[in-house]
């Protein structure tokens, strides 16, 4: 919600007090006194029971029983009738007379305590209001009410007031809050934009980013307005809890960069003052010229009057008008003339085309016979290798001579060479992305392909023969809510073949309230408007266009005709299960869902189901890297209405941008982990070619990077291509902000300097100091290299003589550090990648983020870390473990793209100081392992997101300063922790995966 500065200040921090003094989850009855127009504080405590007094209701709040007039020095009420009562800004509205009376009543009538808040007349706040009130009536002529009549009210003395509490043994809290500085320009920017319709958005703005940036930090130097926090004194603990919460506020600052902003929106919303100055000078100048057309018509009413020189003159006209016709006509041979040559030019340039086609045909011929020669050469070598070893039983002898390098290229690319010579289509494939993105390009897709093959060989689609049907009718029949679920369709010069099946699996639903319409985008295929003609179902409703839209305009079409609650989106040559909708709705019942996703598979021409995707729960960063959302896609129809639906500029990518705006404004987005959609493999279709539709990978990158502006502003973050189709890289302005690199250690220099060294040379981003926590180290060269890193200004040294504790440790380094962001380091990894710090900084400073961890790699180059799972290996471990970092996407989401994760391990770790402040430190009732897991979950709780960045890579030694003992106690503290997640599942996973394999595989059953 967006509300004016002033106002936020108050009412956030009544509910911020309130909610630091809230036992358990208790609701309160509270009064806030002088609530005038608006109702506020309901905004800022929502649960708990609001009433307000007035000394005047106003009309629209007449008989509504929340509102009571009344004279707050002379409250009707009873004493204690509320918890609490809280007034803002009216004490300096009240006659000096009638303060001490004011204050009086407050206490009386309430039970716990109340705050007030006020501007008093501390140093600078009369001189500010003076010139903010000066500033008002320069520009509209009279002065501001409210500041005269502070004035003639007189401020309140705060002093005064403090030692009024004092005398009456209340206890009392008193602290100050708003720059006058930033409170007297915000409030001249409010002035400006009074009366100004054309500049309310923009003051919005402004008011906007003073909310979200600047008022946790406003409590330094000379303040505008003061609060107390005033209780009975049976209630003195909730006195020391508010202490505790403004006290850790006040020491932080405002940063520079948040001053230059707010500094360069005042100059933007002065700018757009002065161009409504221009506007409104510009419609006087208008106005001047009608009076001027006005003369102008009066001499033409003389010059009629010469009626003949006027036909003369006419017949002239006619004449130069028939001239610019026989003009025209010149011009119109000539352009025919052009372009007949521009066609036979074009005629000439396709034969040339079509020759260099039949040349390249016969090279890549050549090159496929080359192929097979080497394949076979290869296939033979590897065999009499192994011929040899067998006859000489020097098997095991031959790994030790011939080196490790060598034996791994030969397995792993045996079963390359073998895949190509049986698939001479691969093989095919192979040598034209050879030629287009080079070898390794070609290498990697070949890994992934096989990756993906072998990992989901297993699958079988549901057999529905064996579905029941009955109980799923019965379970229908118990549901509370049945909604009408509309499907649409645009169709355009789809094959009848496909699109007969994709409507026969809308039919054969089991769930019978559904209705399917079809628009077809003036197809040219007299196929397919033969078909659709044909179609005989009252609940398919077919509109057939007369002029192409385009797939955007022609859904939107289709969302028009529809006329359920949710929509649910179906390409033309698709198709669904036959309890897809059931699911939907089912899952609609258990979450209100606003938006609603299930997995998917592919189908190929054959009807052969194959490479399912099993998704994770909603990961808002993942679908800012790939559109992982995909099919089957359902939402509330007044949801789409509100963002206006699909976008035709985004045609190729419009169900990426819709998904993106959706969910900016959705309550709920629900994962259903069940394949409900099958993908067609067709050579037109992204789903068997992704290359087919590369206008679409454009348009997906321009919808992601207006996503990032709508959420996060202009300038503080943008997407990048990657070196994958349909996968962006989303990056964010990391300010000025400081890291502190904490690494715990003992002993094992070796490692360590390794890991220092690879830091200062290789990182590119310069910020940041390295703490190093010496953990009880002993040996002598250790401490020789501690003495040669004395005089380097980024590293400090500090000694941690205590028993060995990762969370005591790295907890140690948080109260030493100095930065923004703290990124736990082990002393056994080694950067590879130079922008790995500035990736987790941009990603950790996010006010929605907990915890970023990054792709850790083995000295093999195979995957040691890209995100933890709970559950996997009955406790915790690392997904994709020993793979290959390659890109691939079944049966799950791709270790090289960036996604929200449980939890990342503590070998590389960056949390931000404000989410430490907001989650707190590490578990030190963990010793060894798991208080890195706990934190995330921690995060979680919280509300934050925890992300892995695969570009952010590091090699890791695994363990090679520790051994592998983990102490009871630990296990314990996870099963405590993790027990939850253990039981109803990982959200960042997927059920149907195999939690028994590190390698993400189809779960084979219990």
């Amino acid at each position: 919600m967006i509300v004016p500065f002033d106002q936020y200040q108050r009412y956030k921090h009544a509910s911020e007090l309130i909610d630091a003094v809230r036992e358990s989850n208790s609701t309160y009855s509270i009064l806030e006194v002088g609530a005038n127009e608006h109702k506020n504080l309901e905004r800022f405590l929502p649960n708990d029971k609001i009433t307000y007094l007035d000394i005047v209701v106003p009309d629209k709040f007449k008989g509504d029983s929340a509102y009571i007039q009344g004279d707050a020095t002379e409250m009707p009420l009873a004493n204690e009738q509320f918890d609490f009562i809280i007034s803002l800004d009216v004490f300096e509205h009240i006659p000096q007379s009638k303060r001490i009376s004011f204050l009086d009543e407050l206490r009386r009538v309430s039970r716990f305590g109340f705050i007030l808040a006020a501007p008093f007349n501390t140093e600078g706040v009369s001189e500010s209001e003076n010139r903010a009130n000066t500033y008002f009536k320069t520009l509209y002529g009279y002065e501001y009410p409210w500041l005269e009549e502070h004035v003639t009210n007189g401020l309140p003395d705060k002093d005064v007031v403090s030692e009024y509490f004092k005398s009456k043994d209340w206890n009392h809290y008193n602290f100050s809050h708003g720059s006058l500085e930033i409170w007297e320009k915000m409030t001249k920017l409010h002035f400006l934009a009074a009366g100004r319709e054309a500049l309310y958005d923009f003051r919005f703005t402004i008011d906007e980013y003073y909310n979200n940036h600047i008022y946790s930090s406003d409590y330094n130097g000379s303040c505008y307005r003061n609060f107390f926090f005033v209780t009975k004194p049976n209630k003195s603990e909730m006195i020391e809890q508010v202490a505790r919460l403004i006290t850790q506020r006040e020491k932080y600052e405002i940063g520079q960069s948040r001053i230059d902003e707010l500094n360069s929106l005042e100059r933007d919303i002065n700018n757009l003052s002065s161009f409504q100055l221009i506007n409104t000078e510009i419609n006087h100048k208008n106005n001047k010229l009608e009076e001027k057309k006005s003369e102008l018509e009066r001499l033409e009413l003389k010059i009629k009057e010469s009626s003949a020189q006027l036909e003369l003159e006419d017949k002239n006209l006619q004449l130069q008008q028939k001239n610019g016709e026989i003009v025209g006509y010149i011009q119109l041979v000539e352009n025919l003339t052009r372009i007949n040559e521009d066609l036979q030019s074009q005629i000439n340039e396709m034969a040339k085309i079509h020759g260099e086609l039949e040349v390249d045909n016969e090279i890549l011929n050549q090159n496929m016979l080359q192929l097979d020669i080497c394949v076979t050469e290869q296939l033979e070598y590897i065999h009499k290798l192994e011929h040899v070893s067998q006859e000489l039983r020097l098997k095991n002898r031959m790994k030790k001579v011939v080196p490790k390098k060598i034996r791994i290229y030969l397995k792993r690319n045996k079963a390359i060479f073998q895949a190509l010579k049986k698939n001479p289509a691969l093989a095919k494939k192979t040598i034209r992305e050879i030629r287009k993105n080079g070898f390794r390009a070609a290498n990697n897709k070949i890994h992934s392909k096989m990756t993906s093959t072998e990992a989901t060989s297993s699958y079988k689609e549901e057999n529905f023969n064996y579905l029941n049907v009955e109980q799923i009718k019965s379970e229908i029949a118990e549901l509370a809510y049945k909604p009408l679920v509309s499907i649409v369709m645009p169709v355009y010069n789809v094959d009848p073949i496909w699109l007969k099946l994709a409507i026969k699996s809308v039919e054969e639903q089991i769930y019978e309230s559904w209705e399917l319409c079809i628009v077809d985008d003036c197809s040219t295929s007299e196929h397919t408007r033969s078909f659709l003609r044909k179609i005989d179902n009252p609940k398919i409703i077919l509109k057939m266009l007369e002029t192409n839209q385009g797939i955007s305009g022609a859904t939107n079409e289709a969302v028009s005709l529809a006329n359920g609650e949710y929509i649910a989106l179906l390409d033309n040559d698709d198709e669904i299960t036959k309890d897809a909708i059931f699911e939907v709705v089912k899952a609609i019942n258990e979450s209100d869902a606003d938006i609603l996703y299930s997995d998917e598979d592919k189908i190929d021409t054959e009807g052969n189901r194959k490479y399912p995707f099993h998704k994770p729960d909603w990961s808002p960063d993942l679908l800012r890297s790939q559109m992982y959302i995909g099919h089957f896609l359902v939402f509330k129809k007044t949801l789409f209405n509100s963002i206006g639906g699909f976008r035709k500029e985004f045609d190729g990518s419009q169900d990426y941008d819709l998904m993106l705006r959706l969910s900016e404004i959705a309550k709920r987005i629900h994962h259903i982990p069940k394949v409900l959609y099958s993908w067609r493999e067709l050579e037109t279709s992204t789903a068997l070619n992704p290359h087919s539709k590369p206008y679409a990978h454009h348009a997906g990158l321009k919808a992601l990077n207006e996503h990032l502006i709508r959420v996060f502003g202009e300038g503080n973050a943008h997407a990048d291509e990657s070196e994958y189709l349909f996968v962006f890289d989303s990056r964010y302005n990391v300010g000025s902000n400081k890291a502190s690199i904490i690494i715990p250690t003992k002993d094992h220099i070796e490692l360590l300097e390794a890991c220092v060294t690879s830091i200062l040379e290789k990182t590119d981003y310069d910020n940041y100091e390295i703490i190093i926590i010496n953990n009880n180290s002993i040996e002598e060269k250790t401490f020789k290299w501690f003495d040669s890193q004395r005089d380097n200004p980024k590293i400090k040294i500090v000694d941690a003589n205590y028993d060995f504790n990762w969370s005591k440790l790295n907890n140690h380094g948080i109260r030493e550090a100095t930065g923004d962001v703290f990124v736990f380091l082990n002393n056994d990894t080694q950067v590879i990648s130079k922008d790995w710090l500035l990736r987790l900084l941009e990603k950790a400073i996010r006010s929605d983020v907990g915890t970023v961890g990054g792709l850790l790699l083995y000295e093999d180059n195979t995957i040691q870390h890209a995100g933890v799972v709970i559950g996997l290996g009955g406790w915790a471990d690392h997904i994709f473990k020993g793979m290959q970092p390659n890109h691939y996407g079944s049966p799950f989401v791709s270790p090289m793209l960036t996604r929200n994760v449980i939890a990342s391990t503590g070998a590389c770790l960056a949390i931000s100081k404000n989410t430490i402040n907001k989650i707190g430190m590490f578990n030190e009732d963990f010793i060894i392992c798991g208080s890195d897991v706990e934190i995330s979950l921690r995060a979680i709780q919280n509300g934050l997101y925890n992300i892995y960045d695969p570009y952010v890579v590091l090699c890791h030694l695994e363990s090679k300063s520790r051994d592998s003992y983990i102490p009871p106690i630990d296990f314990e503290m996870s099963q405590l922790h993790y027990g939850p997640y253990l039981k109803k599942g990982d959200p960042y996973f997927n059920k149907n995966l195999d939690l028994n394999s590190l390698k993400p595989m189809l779960r084979q059953g219990d």
